[in-house]
């Protein structure tokens, strides 16, 4: 078994053995961060839904802006440079801050730094795949995916540091293991990482190196039916990854599930379990578009019913509860590992120097029309719990409806 895994992934990039090797470095710990984070700001902070809402909003302005920025600081002075830069600043600045933040104002100012590390979306996209072959690409994102899933399986381990430390000291104690985490982690990127050779043609072509390149990408968008819908679902995806921060309130709230702060880690303990399963199993099989997109439309379509019967569980009722987390489960591998999948295949198809800019378009597109997700997000929640839930329903089917209709072109 271990020969056969070191001889598939010895046809993969060295970039992307790399990524995937220091990977749990930062999904692990960063997953606690992320499931605790709103709690800790709502209950020892002392926000309301409303003010973490408008918190989450200046983020996603921030990062709205700054992807394009990075497509072409990485197609100008290099990928690894640029990423290695923005990347290790950024996240170890804003997780010392949230070790100390006490105020509103402290975790503005975290979430201003934390904005700045969307500068690296679109490069570690490229990183990942470029020298990596098509058919290969889908054993990378899964591989990806599988690792941030058992990041989730070790919830548990977070729940039970909050629990003994109680929420305030646990919580900052989950900020300082990030850091610490994430610190060998980029002195190993910053060693074995190397510039892609596309990296390199791409500064020395006029054409993509600048911002007209962004209007050549444009173009080659238009010229494939396929592309303007998977970034229309990443519109989607970022609607949902935007008002994540009431999933774990709302697993908590008296008014949803009311779940204790442990039991609420075992959620998404189970989804992840779940998508480690088909990551592993299900995804590097996938090879054809129309693979793809059934992928996608049975993960969109599962995803749809576990919110619903998260809509209509009764407050306290574990069992349906997990139900609803193991269909999650596939939501959490389409929305990642097949629709990424996808779209670097699809790029490749009709430009692969264009990568860096059309995933910096992907990105800034789904966040500008996310700007106001999260203080929508935290006014439905303040109104009733359910109601932020069904306007995730809503994204899930409109993103059924998307597949479907490009399908048909």
């Amino acid at each position: 078994m271990f020969d056969k895994l070191t001889k598939i992934y010895g046809k993969v990039g060295r970039n992307a053995k790399v990524l995937i090797a220091t990977e749990p470095l930062w999904s692990i710990p960063m997953n606690w961060v992320f499931f605790y984070r709103p709690i800790f700001l709502s209950i020892v902070i002392g926000l309301s839904s409303v003010e973490i809402g408008l918190l989450i909003t200046v983020f996603n302005i921030l990062s709205s802006i700054l992807p394009l920025l990075g497509g072409y600081l990485a197609d100008r002075f290099g990928r690894k440079r640029v990423f290695m830069l923005f990347d290790s600043v950024c996240w170890l600045s804003s997780l010392a801050l949230w070790m100390i933040s006490q105020n509103i104002w402290l975790a503005l100012l975290a979430y201003i730094i934390e904005s700045a590390t969307s500068l690296t979306y679109s490069i570690w996209e490229c990183l990942l795949v470029e020298d990596t072959k098509l058919e290969l690409r889908a054993l990378v994102y899964s591989s990806i995916s599988a690792i941030f899933r058992v990041g989730s399986l070790t919830m548990p381990v977070a729940g039970y540091i909050i629990g003994f430390f109680d929420l305030d000291l646990g919580c900052r104690i989950l900020f300082a293991l990030a850091f610490c985490a994430m610190v060998p982690m980029f002195i190993l990127r910053q060693i074995y990482l190397r510039e892609p050779e596309i990296g390199r043609i791409v500064r020395k072509d006029k054409v993509f190196s600048g911002f007209k390149g962004y209007l050549n990408s444009l173009s080659l968008i238009k010229r494939d039916p396929i592309l303007p819908a998977l970034l229309l679902i990443f519109v989607m995806i970022g609607f949902y990854n935007s008002s994540y921060a009431y999933f774990p309130l709302y697993l908590v709230d008296d008014n949803g599930l009311g779940l204790n702060e442990e039991t609420a880690s075992f959620i998404p303990s189970l989804s992840s379990a779940v998508s480690l399963f088909l990551l592993l199993l299900v995804v590097p099989r996938l090879k054809s578009k129309n693979s793809y997109f059934k992928a996608l439309i049975l993960g969109y379509s599962l995803g749809s019913l576990a919110i619903l019967l998260l809509i209509n569980s009764p407050a306290g009722f574990v069992p349906l509860a997990l139900f609803s987390a193991l269909l999650l489960g596939f939501y959490y591998v389409v929305a990642f590992s097949v629709s990424r999948t996808f779209l670097m295949n699809q790029i490749d198809f009709v430009d692969s120097k264009a990568r860096a800019k059309i995933t910096s378009i992907a990105a800034t597109l789904s966040s500008l029309v996310n700007l106001p997700t999260p203080t929508i997000a935290g006014y439905l929640f303040s109104l009733n719990p359910k109601l932020f839930l069904t306007a995730i329903l809503t994204t899930f089917i409109a993103s059924i409806l998307i597949l479907l209709i490009s399908k048909k072109d």
